[in-house]
């Protein structure tokens, strides 16, 4: 049998299977996201973390787990010891003008989006912080009650004829400009929010929202617990962060609001506790 002849000038084409296979696309690496966030989980429970055994328990090699520490050092979530990895100290405390400076655009996003949230005759507890600062200001003067310990918010609704203030008593805490302590406490026992604007010094899946002091801790806790829905606000540098020693837990259902700057691997883990993720794009995007 004769083969088919082929119009002169043109050649007969030969199909590859190449061309019948969509075409990829870059693919963020949601095993690897996985397997730091794993890794962050091991570490905070004071698991043995070498190298070797955490090669064998993933099923990569050493460079892989390597290259795993490395990121997360460089995130100060870990940091690197001979042969494995252990918890990151715990950042240095900044004042509350060097706060209100660091991530500035992002918290004013952060403040603007968790301000939304709020409808006239609320009431709400913002919890001293400058993120939580953010969202007073974002009040804009409306109708509503705020029970706070932060003497900056104080400062920053003074001139707010609408919103009426409700100032937590007790003890100074004059570094962060903070008010916590028994009488603080037994106000909060009194009063039941709509919403729970929280601070914290770091966000940890397992562990919770980290305070510099016990105090402050308890209080925190105390918080959540006199609100309807608990709001955690939060720019991204502090998520995932085990390395404090004072916590508060999460309930069953909160809501993160963050940036878009923030970990996957971390924000999975959060979601897996129970978070409703709510990312901020820039200010003013």
């Amino acid at each position: 049998m004769s083969r088919p002849s082929t119009p002169p000038g043109r050649r007969m084409s030969t199909p590859h299977a190449a061309d019948d296979q969509p075409a990829r696309t870059a693919r963020r690496d949601v095993r690897g996201d996985k397997r730091r966030a794993r890794i962050v989980e091991l570490v905070s429970t004071g698991a043995n973390v070498a190298v070797a055994d955490l090669a064998e328990q993933f099923g990569v090699s050493l460079a892989t787990i390597r290259r795993d520490l490395s990121d997360l050092e460089e995130r100060k979530i870990l940091t690197r010891t001979y042969g494995g990895a252990a918890l990151a100290r715990p950042r240095a405390e900044l004042d509350m003008l060097q706060r209100g400076q660091a991530h500035a655009g992002t918290k004013r996003a952060i403040g603007a989006r968790a301000a939304g949230m709020v409808e006239d005759d609320d009431l709400i507890i913002l919890d001293a912080g400058s993120t939580t600062e953010q969202v007073a200001l974002a009040l804009d003067n409306r109708p509503v009650t705020v029970v706070t310990n932060g003497l900056r918010i104080i400062v920053r609704l003074v001139a707010s004829d609408n919103v009426k203030v409700l100032v937590l008593g007790g003890s100074l805490r004059g570094f962060n400009e903070t008010i916590h302590g028994a009488d603080a406490e037994a106000m909060l026992r009194r009063v039941y929010a709509r919403y729970a604007f929280v601070g914290a010094d770091a966000i940890h899946p397992r562990r919770g929202v980290a305070s510099r002091t016990y105090e402050q801790a308890r209080l925190k806790s105390l918080m959540m617990e006199s609100a309807a829905e608990v709001v955690v606000v939060s720019d991204s540098s502090k998520l995932g962060d085990s390395s404090f020693n004072h916590w508060s837990p999460m309930p069953p259902r909160w809501t993160l609001i963050t940036d878009q700057e923030a970990d996957p691997a971390v924000l999975e883990s959060l979601r897996g506790t129970g978070a409703d993720v709510v990312l901020c794009g820039p200010e003013g995007a």
